[in-house]
């Protein structure tokens, strides 16, 4: 039902995957997506699932949509017969390659592409929804982002950059002040600059890579010891594990252990 597939090496550094959410759900399947650190725009191209709260923006069928940086899991639910959903997902820092929007300001928010200027205009799902396979899709999109990035390349803050790859090495270990040693900034001016670019401060980022580290570790774990996992990840004992995994994916640590078919990283399956 949930597929990935990768980008072109041209825009690997800007692109973490595209992918394609598509088939007939149980009714009243729940799905919670988790934070993964990156932004995503999804196009609907058919019916969509709902969102589990009334007071967030419900997703129309036939409509595109930009995801802010997430620091929190959203939950979703399935009442279509059938769904399908196409997505872009941006790397951290890639999408500022594209324009400078200030990601801060669409954290944990997901609102319609036609509020926004943003890379993809209001039309281009038309020519999405002329692609009858997803290959099509894919190749449409790639021959827009790379025409765009031709037009519109905007480089990326060095030190951001160099920032969030000193994380994602360190699986979100590193402390904020050796970070900013790293880089000569200040804590000030290192965090505005961060939250623009990234939409996170490097806290928070670094909080979600170690989260994501947590449940790749559980998910390719066939011990039950927790505790270890909980040392490996970089978490001090297993209370503390227990309670992030929980927080950020609104289920325990020994719910990862118990997947027995491959899932991405940003979905999370519940039996309604």
């Amino acid at each position: 039902m949930y597929t990935e597939y990768q980008p072109s090496y041209l825009l690997a550094p800007y692109i973490d995957n595209y992918w394609e959410f598509k088939g007939k759900p149980e009714y009243g399947m729940r799905i919670h997506i988790l934070p993964d650190g990156c932004t995503d725009f999804i196009f609907t191209l058919g019916d969509v699932v709902s969102t589990v709260k009334e007071e967030t923006l419900v997703m129309q069928p036939y409509s595109a949509y930009f995801v802010g940086p997430m620091t929190k899991y959203s939950e979703l639910v399935t009442y279509a017969e059938s769904v399908h959903q196409f997505g872009v997902r941006f790397l951290p820092c890639g999408l500022s390659c594209f324009t400078k929007l200030p990601l801060h300001e669409f954290a944990n928010h997901r609102i319609s592409t036609n509020e926004m200027q943003a890379v993809f205009d209001i039309t281009f799902i038309e020519r999405l929804c002329e692609q009858n396979h997803v290959q099509g899709r894919i190749q449409v999109v790639e021959e827009y982002l790379l025409t765009y990035l031709a037009h519109n390349y905007q480089p990326v803050d060095s030190q951001v950059a160099v920032t969030v790859d000193m994380i994602n090495q360190s699986g979100g270990k590193r402390t904020v002040r050796s970070l900013m040693n790293e880089v000569c900034l200040c804590q000030r001016h290192f965090e505005r600059k961060f939250k623009y670019y990234t939409g996170f401060t490097p806290k928070e980022y670094s909080r979600i890579v170690k989260f994501r580290n947590a449940v790749e570790l559980l998910r390719n774990t066939t011990s039950v010891n927790l505790l270890t996992t909980a040392i490996d990840a970089g978490y001090y004992d297993l209370a503390h594990f227990s309670k992030e995994i929980k927080s950020l994916s609104g289920n325990t640590p020994s719910s990862f252990l118990s997947l027995t078919v491959p899932e991405d990283r940003t979905l999370t399956y519940i039996e309604p």
